[in-house]
């Protein structure tokens, strides 16, 4: 890596004055055994013990003599309360304080040792590696017990016991044993030519050395080799550790190599004196190391200032990497430290003039002061703005340059840097990249600002405690650049519709003076204040619009008043602005005028500023186009009273007259009929009496025929059918559609489906012509049920309440259409003898219909009719009166002989008995029907004799000693009447 990224440096620490064999520390004390077999302690305080003043700090406590025969110490471990050594095979356990009892021998033999770690609460536990087998000894308060033992085929030359794992070394092999069952399991296979080290690592790793120079990470949790790159150290590796977020590798030439756990790395290499024998932690990420007869501390340079060093030198990835290996992806430190590197990182692209770069980092501060920021701005600030208190941090202050104007801040560092480049050009053009970030910037950091003024005050990050005093800075400011640096004004609209917090007389002069009246004016809407928008711009259309210089047209200025009229509509002045200003705008362009009245902003507000609808089109007098527009938009909306829609009515007709009147007009359905039409269906408050001579002064049948059909005068419906459009099909369709919408409703559908239009193209199977059908119309069905309820008038589930007896009102238009054109035949458009056989042809066709009884037919038809002509009608009327009159018979007998018969089985069934002695049980509780005292108990017989007591009943149909169901035992006679009631309810 580059030079100044070294993350440790060494600091002697101890003369031992004896070969050091190994070294442990635990409680900010340090243990240290000797080739003599001593066990020596050290005070060595760890925290609060700054780098230099390490050698002094450390002070030898004791020491304690464990071998007689001077034999050198093979290991030793520290954990919360004991120190654990191993001389000569003999594994002995001392309190912390080596001197203040003698050592107890807790076995013999052992061969290699290590203590339980990764527990929340650290405990006594320690793992002995014996000849062949592994021992689990606990304290357990009093003194040390063995838990457990696993067979093993050698002794372990390795050890690191984490969590509820036990990671084991062996000459050939590293195995994985679960301290709860002992089973191995083999991690991977040695040469056997190194001896096998371990380190554990955090996050759940362990380190193992697999070859002389070359470590393998292991995941303890998914019990796999971790993702990651081996370590490679460069020369053969004589003791490993690990610290912190670095692993450590020591030779026998005392060197050590340093490599970053996150991307394995070789970040430092240090060389000390003598060889190292022995490595451990000692507390905030530092590392003892002995060599020799002496005691070396490796020291983590602080994180902050190794950041700060590399950051002067704008080297910012090299930073991040730092950053990244010093605190892992679960460290909690690290996203306080990540918000802290962005600023920091901020900062110092700002001075090497990188604009852009810096921005970024600001935005990835979760926690960034804008205030700073802004304070290069001031000429864009509004006048006397200062930071709130607590929005510029200290760290800001030590990391960034001391605020001033932006144009003097570059000219300044252009001249620190390149004096002789320093001219008004390149000021400039640094100036324009530096606005260009700082409004990309302020866009994308308004939008967090807004999130947290919509956030309780105790949840805001530090940097927003008050938001909308930074929103109305941060608004002003884009602003002003927005209107300098922007052609168009598309990122001016987002700010805008964002609700915009700057006041007006923040940015009035900055506006007028760049003649950009078009966004004072969105501002005063922002603010509500659109007298003044419209009085502008109503002083700008007076004096022309398009005045030299101005980007601004006419047709925008009218867009702009219309849209502050519509947002008027909801403040109480708004009366009178529409009032006032409308007129003006009808004389320069009246079709832009309409969206004030129809189409309202602010929609969830009141709107009692707004006018009526008949000031409205007293307003709108004179536009006919308008005055359509608007009453069309009444009754789309239900708002139109009686008098709105007699007018529309009138109006559509109008305009259907003036259409006919247009040379070379075709006679036929033209969109203005389709709109009156599609109006009348609607209903409303319609004057029949005003529109239906206009109507057919102008032949338009249709639409009288619908209006009829609204007014419920069906017989003049029919009679205009009949007659003036000579449509006997539909006038049939007319009748089945009057009929369906007066039958009983079979399901939730039939109301929907009865709202047809006879004037629709395709109209549905049911309300199609039967008997003046065209031939070549495609016959449709429909459900039977409705077809014989349309054919006959009557319906299983029930006589209507009411009926307009369409049919008989159309054997009437027949009737009468037959005399007349008998005695006018040019009034008329069929025969005389046309309507009599379509009259004919419908009585045959609806014979027995409720609508056409024979007695009323027979004397409402003319004297000079021919019987034979009405024959068929007669003949079919009389064998339907004699269907039903045979068919009711018919179920009155078969309803008396289910009676009888339901009856009889009932009798039958009433006279069965039950014999219940005094000595019979109840099969289920066991117990007698009859006390002794001969009173009987409640019980109920099945029919095959079994009897239980009522209360140990469990199903009413199935006996409870056989199982046997009886829900269909009775007589099929019991449930006639009931199951034709059934299927009649079904059908």
């Amino acid at each position: 890596m580059k030079r100044g990224m070294d993350p440790f440096r060494a600091v002697p620490l101890l003369d031992v004055g004896e070969k050091v064999e190994c070294i442990s520390f635990a409680n900010e004390c340090a243990y240290i055994g000797t080739s003599t077999g001593n066990l020596i302690q050290y005070d060595l305080p760890a925290e609060g013990s700054a780098t230099e003043d390490l050698p002094a700090a450390a002070k030898r406590r004791g020491i304690a003599q464990l071998s007689d025969r001077r034999k050198p110490m093979e290991q030793v471990c520290a954990s919360a309360g004991f120190v654990f050594a191993l001389v000569d095979g003999v594994l002995s356990a001392l309190p912390a304080d080596v001197q203040a009892a003698a050592p107890v021998e807790l076995s013999r033999e052992a061969k290699h040792l290590c203590l339980h770690t990764g527990l929340e609460q650290p405990q006594a536990e320690v793992c002995v590696s014996l000849r062949k087998k592994l021992v689990l000894f606990v304290h357990n308060g009093r003194a040390f017990e063995q838990r457990q033992e696993f067979p093993t085929q050698e002794a372990a030359c390795a050890l690191a016991w984490h969590q509820s794992w036990i990671c084991a070394g062996f000459r050939r092999e590293y195995n994985l044993y679960s301290d709860r069952t002992g089973i191995p399991k083999e991690i991977c296979h040695l040469d056997g030519k190194f001896v096998p080290q371990i380190a554990v690592l955090p996050g759940n790793e362990l380190l193992l050395l697999i070859q002389e120079k070359v470590g393998l990470f292991y995941n303890l949790s998914t019990q796999q080799p971790s993702p990651k790159s081996t370590v490679d150290w460069p020369r053969k590796v004589g003791r490993i550790g690990a610290a912190g977020n670095y692993v450590f590798g020591s030779t026998g030439t005392g060197q050590v190599d340093i490599f970053g756990i996150r991307d394995q790395k070789n970040c430092q290499t240090l060389t000390l004196e003598g060889s190292a024998v022995a490595v451990c932690v000692a507390g905030r990420g530092r590392l003892l190391v002995a060599a020799e007869t002496t005691i070396t501390c490796l020291d983590p340079v602080p994180f902050e200032r190794q950041v700060q060093r590399l950051l002067s030198q704008a080297r910012v990835s090299d930073a991040l990497d730092l950053l990244n290996a010093t605190f892992g992806p679960e460290d909690p430190q690290r996203q306080i430290q990540l918000a802290r590197f962005h600023a920091v990182a901020g900062w110092a692209l700002f001075r090497e003039l990188q604009f852009l770069e810096a921005f970024q980092h600001f935005m990835y501060c979760s926690d960034f002061r804008i205030a700073r920021v802004l304070l290069f701005w001031r000429r864009y600030l509004p006048p006397g703005w200062e930071p709130p208190a607590n929005s510029v941090s200290s760290e800001d202050k030590g990391s960034s340059p001391e605020p001033c104007d932006i144009a003097d801040f570059i000219r300044g560092r252009l001249q620190e840097r390149q004096p002789a480049e320093a001219g008004q050009a390149v000021v400039s053009a640094n100036v324009d990249l530096a606005n260009e970030a700082v409004t990309k910037f302020l866009l994308k950091h308004r939008d967090a600002l807004l999130g947290q003024e919509r956030l309780p005050v105790e949840q805001r990050i530090r940097g927003a405690a008050k938001p909308e005093l930074l929103l109305r800075a941060v608004d002003t400011v884009l602003l002003k650049l927005l209107i300098e640096t922007d052609e168009d004004d598309l990122r001016l609209g987002e700010v805008f519709e964002g609700g915009v917090r700057c006041t007006v007389e923040d940015c009035e002069s900055a506006l007028r003076e760049r003649d950009r009246l078009d966004v004072l004016a969105r501002l005063w809407k922002a603010h509500g204040m659109y007298d003044l928008v419209l009085r502008e711009w109503s002083s700008v259309i007076k004096e022309g619009a398009s005045r030299k210089g101005r980007k601004i047209t006419t047709a925008q200025i009218v867009a702009d008043m219309v849209d502050a009229l519509r947002s008027a509509g909801s403040s109480a002045a708004g009366a009178d602005l529409v009032r006032v200003y409308v007129p003006q705008l009808l004389a320069v362009d009246a079709q832009a005028v309409l969206p004030v009245f129809t189409q309202p902003s602010n929609a969830g507000k009141s709107h009692d500023g707004r006018l009526g609808p008949d000031e409205v089109l007293g307003l709108l007098k004179g536009h006919d186009a308008l005055v359509l527009a608007f009453l069309e938009h009444l009754v789309d909306r239900k708002q139109a009273q009686p008098q709105h829609w007699a007018k529309l009515g009138l109006i559509y007709v109008t305009k259907a007259e003036e259409e006919q009147k247009l040379p070379g007009a075709v006679p036929g359905m033209t969109p203005t009929r389709s709109k009156l039409l599609n109006f009348i269906k609607q209903g409303g408050s319609l004057s029949a009496a005003e529109l239906l001579p206009r109507l057919q002064a102008l032949g338009l049948h249709e639409e009288r025929v619908e209006l009829c059909s609204k007014e419920l005068h069906h017989a003049d419906a029919l009679r205009i059918l009949v007659e003036d459009l000579n449509d006997l099909s539909r006038a049939e369709a007319y009748c089945r559609i009057v009929m369906r919408r007066g039958m009983p409703k079979l399901d939730a559908s039939t109301e929907s489906e009865a709202q047809v239009s006879l004037f629709d193209t395709n109209l549905p199977g049911w309300a199609r012509a039967v008997v003046f059908a065209s031939p070549n119309s495609k016959k449709v069905t429909s459900s039977s049920k409705l077809a014989e309820y349309l054919m006959t008038g009557r319906s299983t589930a029930g006589d209507p309440a009411t009926s307009a007896r369409p049919l008989m009102l159309l054997l009437k238009v027949l009737l009468d259409a037959s005399v007349g054109a008998a005695a006018s035949p040019d009034s008329y458009r069929k025969v005389g003898a046309e309507y009599r056989d379509a009259a004919v042809a419908l009585l045959v066709g609806y014979a027995g219909h409720r609508d056409l009884p024979p007695h009323e037919v027979i004397g409402m038809l003319p004297g000079d009719w021919r019987l034979d002509a009405l024959a068929p009608f007669l003949t079919k009327c009389a064998r339907i009166c004699l269907h039903e009159q045979r068919a009711s018979s018919l179920e009155e007998n078969l309803s008396s002989m289910a009676y009888l018969k339901t009856y009889s089985a009932w009798a039958k069934e009433r006279m069965r008995k039950v014999h219940i002695t005094g000595d019979k049980c109840c099969p289920v509780c066991n117990r007698r029907f009859v006390d002794k005292d001969f009173v009987s108990k409640a019980f109920v017989a099945y029919p095959n004799e079994t009897c239980v007591h009522l209360q140990c009943k469990q199903d009413l149909s199935t006996c409870p000693k056989t199982g046997r169901c009886f829900s269909d035992n009775l007589s099929v006679f019991c449930q006639a009447l009931r199951s034709g009631d059934v299927e009649e309810e079904r059908s």
